[in-house]
């Protein structure tokens, strides 16, 4: 039931805020357009990263684009449950070498059209030491060969895997919780990704408490 709960809130959450997704959607044009892969994070957990991840993909999917959803954070992974797909094998065991498969074999159809998620997987024993491997980055580079777009789901920037991500991907978006993210800490996480050479386009001010005739969750700014 649970899991059924949390597709329905993306549903719900793409229609409340189908304006504001549209806006960051388009304001990441004008940055970019030919961005292939965008790695959202956050200062700290709870932020509502992980969902706007879903929600994003299914926008980019509305102009028939093809999303594919990476959830990179192995320590907390969440799309899994969001999507409600299975978590059994994933990121983690594709870039474990030993392992002989295919990155076809671990790409899940989700319920959304146009939406495909690549899990976490079991939480390795070393994931830092995954993420740095070349193969990760070989990974990014299929993908985006594959998929028109492909968002990664990562952890707080103070994790040294987020980081890695970060010098990959071609462009980093902040999610920012309304009213708990004081400046410094935004500060600091900039500082962070700046130091890991990351590109970052903006931020999303995530759970926005807006006048009673709006119900947007979301703010972009860049």
């Amino acid at each position: 039931m649970k899991r059924r709960q949390n597709k329905k809130k993306i549903q719900e959450l793409v229609i409340k805020n189908a304006e504001e997704l549209r806006l960051v959607r388009t304001n990441i044009g004008f940055i970019n357009r030919d961005m292939r892969s965008l790695m959202l994070t956050s200062y700290s957990p709870a932020e509502g990263k992980s969902t706007l991840v879903a929600c994003m993909a299914t926008t980019y999917a509305q102009q028939n684009k093809k999303v594919l959803i990476i959830d990179a954070d192995f320590r907390r992974p969440t799309q899994y449950q969001k999507l409600e797909l299975s978590n059994q094998q994933g990121l983690s065991m594709l870039l474990q070498e030993s392992i002989d498969a295919e990155l076809d074999d671990f790409i899940q159809d989700t319920q959304f059209p146009n939406v495909y998620l690549l899990p976490a997987g079991p939480l390795p024993p070393n994931p830092t030491e995954l993420l740095e491997k070349n193969l990760f980055q070989q990974i990014i580079q299929e993908t985006t060969d594959i998929f028109d777009l492909v968002l990664i789901d990562a952890p707080p920037a103070g994790i040294a895997d987020t980081q890695i991500v970060a010098n990959i991907v071609d462009n980093v978006l902040i999610v920012v919780e309304d009213n708990r993210v004081k400046k410094a800490q935004l500060k600091q996480t900039i500082h962070v990704l700046e130091q890991a050479n990351a590109t970052i386009i903006g931020f999303v001010l995530n759970k926005v408490k807006r006048k009673k005739r709006s119900s947007s969750d979301y703010y972009y700014n860049y």
